[in-house]
């Protein structure tokens, strides 16, 4: 199959357009990510729904959308929509498969808005009555988040990121420090802050003794490419994560769990369920059981991670830890993930394909 793509995340969709072609597929992709650069990508200059209007999406920006692409965009077989997942909307009307893979809390830019978060949903649940639309989330914490608001089943496949074309080669003594800003309490350790490398290459990290992970979400496509370059991970365990999140707000420890934190938001978002409303990020209890679904807690896809209860912890695990030992652990077991995650998607497609009569 053929599929189309316009998109805001240059790494979810790079993911994917890797593995759908190591499937047999193809996909045209428009970049409308401020990040297109990572990928060697321009900024694609799009009519009626771009990166300077994404956020106003309505259903005259999708019968607009409709009107002006109709005709180059009916060649293909389907379409594929990640960041964000209401880019679906566009696609209505060519009644094709289009493939959803929620990797960011879905429902942007509605957060804020009940008619068009519910106009989101019942879109959602039309096309999945229709076998239109395969649901697909590539983090635990999405999938649950998006069974709590759409009330239909999601399945998760993990991102692989196999565009990372090196693995772990240690070269340099010092440790990568992946957060807002350096842990105070660890200023006598050979740490280097991320952020502060600029625009850099896999090789480049990949030559790091480890890298320290203070996550601001649930998922990061960073991470995916760390553990695919199998480079020794360092994570705060769930209890210290809260403790961080608590007492040391300038590390940003799950800073942007909610649409509403990224926006500087206090209030509630438009939909709130029952109970449990994972956008109550205010809440430690709420907060606590949420995170319990990252992808750095999860031993099945993520194994091999170590963790750390406390900066003394952590300097003495950095000290301790068989760097070579690990990084050889999450080679062998990228064999498998990277395996697992080509037959969901094989089996995806071929659900999509058989449902669609081609």
């Amino acid at each position: 199959m053929k599929f189309f793509n316009l998109d805001l995340h240059a790494t979810v969709i790079k993911d994917l357009m890797d593995t759908f072609e190591v499937l047999g597929h193809a996909t045209d992709h428009w970049s409308i990510s401020s990040h297109s650069w990572v990928h060697g990508w321009t900024v694609k200059d799009v009519e009626v729904v771009n990166q300077f209007t994404w956020k106003h999406l309505n259903e005259n920006m999708c019968r607009r959308f409709y009107q002006r692409y109709k005709d180059v965009l009916s060649a293909y077989d389907g379409f594929i929509v990640t960041h964000t997942p209401a880019f679906a909307l566009l696609y209505r009307e060519f009644n094709k498969p289009i493939i959803t893979v929620a990797s960011t809390r879905y429902e942007a830019p509605f957060t804020l808005s009940k008619s068009n978060w519910n106009w989101l949903n019942s879109s959602m649940q039309e096309l999945s009555q229709q076998h239109l639309i395969s649901r697909v989330a590539n983090n635990k914490y999405d999938q649950q988040y998006c069974e709590l608001f759409t009330g239909l089943s999601w399945t998760h496949i993990p991102s692989y990121c196999g565009h990372v074309n090196t693995q772990w080669q240690l070269a340099f003594p010092s440790f990568l420090v992946d957060s807002k800003r350096f842990p105070l309490h660890l200023k006598n350790m050979n740490l280097v802050l991320k952020k502060n490398l600029g625009r850099f290459s896999w090789a480049d990290l990949s030559k790091y003794s480890g890298i320290i992970v203070i996550p601001y979400n649930a998922s990061l496509m960073s991470v995916f490419e760390y553990y695919t370059a199998c480079i020794p991970l360092f994570f705060p365990s769930k209890k210290y994560s809260m403790e961080l999140y608590r007492q040391y707000p300038d590390l940003g420890a799950f800073s942007e769990i909610s649409w509403l934190q990224v926006s500087g938001i206090s209030g509630q978002a438009a939909l709130q369920p029952a109970q449990n409303d994972p956008n109550n990020y205010h809440s430690p209890e709420v907060l606590e059981q949420w995170i319990s679904y990252s992808d750095w807690f999860d031993p099945e896809w993520m194994p091999h991670i170590t963790y750390f209860d406390s900066f003394t912890d952590l300097e003495q695990k950095l000290k301790s830890a068989d760097l070579e030992s690990i990084s050889e652990k999450m080679r062998q077991h990228n064999i498998l993930r990277k395996q697992k995650i080509e037959a969901l998607w094989r089996q995806q497609l071929n659900t999509l394909a058989a449902n669609d009569g081609m």
